[in-house]
């Protein structure tokens, strides 16, 4: 077999985005970015992945819970609202929690900042070489309806729907940390969750948002700061909190992973209007899938998948809410659904919560190296 020449390689280099977009016209295509490599080029990212950089997730600080084996939104959350009340439980006056939000973060990831982060880690130099050279002279274009665009050069970003896009953009920003250790950062994918307490003598929220504005700016990824916002955690004794910081909006309330926070930790008012009213939307496709003649095994299925999945995320989090007043709501809905024919389970919060519950404790004691340990 002869090797592979120039010009195929080259079209490794290149991407294309199939799509059905609405509301964009065909002048407008070239804004749409997205990234689909060729099949081949996904399978041999998979070999490198497997071979040579299933490591480099040791690499990468526990503050990041995403893209590792055993992490997800919801540890992220618990350890988050865990420390916010471990804090408020001992001598701290009030919680101020600031939610930053890259503006763009996959799209606008400096090539040459991440080659030189690359490059500081223990990784075999030809694969440094091999993953460099993979950013390297990319192209894309869409094709929308039949209307293809011409490719167009990309310069910057890593790569989403492909293997090594992920790990890249973790290492790209594993290294904005908490400067006081006393404070918690929090990474999840390109959100990130600082807790800061305070006391009577105040607060070190000041140097920390300049810190991350900071490394923002070093980096070339600004934050999108009409999406960054804060909020100040008390409990049910009312403090005098400090004044928000004037670039930043201060709310009653955070949505954190879909799951939303407010500045009285035992409130959940808000997230279990979310809940129900999500719930209910979907409960259309119930009806119209019953009316349709799907047997009882499959509405169970579709309930299951597209109603209690709704009803029953973070639950780990949220399950330790007044039973008379959240968690109720969520056991009545879904005998109602029962009486009505959507399923013929009959969910019991109190049961899902201890199942839940149980499992996530059997996963974090029996590894020290689970975040929640």
């Amino acid at each position: 077999m002869n090797p592979p020449d120039r010009h195929s390689s080259k079209h490794l280099e290149k991407s294309k985005c199939i799509t059905t977009a609405k509301g964009i016209s065909a002048e407008n295509l070239q804004s749409i970015k997205a990234h689909l490599t060729a099949i081949i080029m996904q399978l041999f990212e998979r070999c490198v992945h497997k071979t040579e950089l299933s490591h480099v997730s040791e690499f990468i600080g526990q503050d990041q819970f995403t893209y590792k084996k055993g992490h997800n939104s919801t540890m992220a959350l618990i350890e988050c609202h865990h420390t916010w009340l471990k804090w408020l439980d001992n001598d701290a006056s009030y919680v101020r929690i600031f939610s930053f939000d890259f503006s763009k973060a996959f799209d606008n990831v400096p090539h040459d900042i991440l080659c030189t982060k690359l490059k500081r880690l223990a990784i075999n130099p030809y694969i440094i070489n091999w993953t460099i050279n993979f950013l390297k002279n990319r192209q894309q274009r869409v094709v929308v309806d039949g209307i293809i665009t011409n490719y167009l050069d990309i310069n910057c970003g890593v790569l989403q729907g492909t293997v090594l896009g992920p790990i890249l953009f973790s290492i790209m920003v594993n290294d904005i940390k908490a400067i006081d250790h006393q404070n918690e950062l929090i990474k999840f994918v390109d959100d990130m969750t600082l807790g800061v307490p305070g006391t009577n003598e105040g607060d070190t929220s000041r140097i920390e948002v300049d810190n991350i504005i900071e490394w923002s700016q070093r980096n070339r990824m600004l934050l999108n700061m009409d999406k960054t916002w804060e909020m100040v955690m008390c409990g049910n004794v009312h403090r005098s909190i400090p004044n928000p910081i004037p670039m930043i909006e201060r709310k009653t309330w955070l949505k954190i992973q879909g799951t939303i926070l407010q500045e009285n930790p035992s409130n959940w008012d808000m997230h279990f209007d979310q809940l129900i009213n999500k719930a209910n939307s979907r409960m259309q496709i119930m009806r119209v899938c019953k009316y349709y003649g799907m047997t009882i095994e499959q509405l169970d299925l579709l309930f299951n998948s597209l109603i209690m999945s709704v009803l029953t995320y973070g639950i780990e989090l949220w399950g330790c809410a007044y039973y008379d007043k959240y968690l109720k709501q969520i056991d009545k809905f879904v005998s109602r659904a029962r009486k009505y024919g959507y399923t013929s389970k009959g969910y019991s919060m109190k049961e899902i919560i201890g199942s839940r519950d149980k499992k996530l404790w059997d996963k974090v004691t029996s590894n020290v190296n689970n975040p929640l340990h």
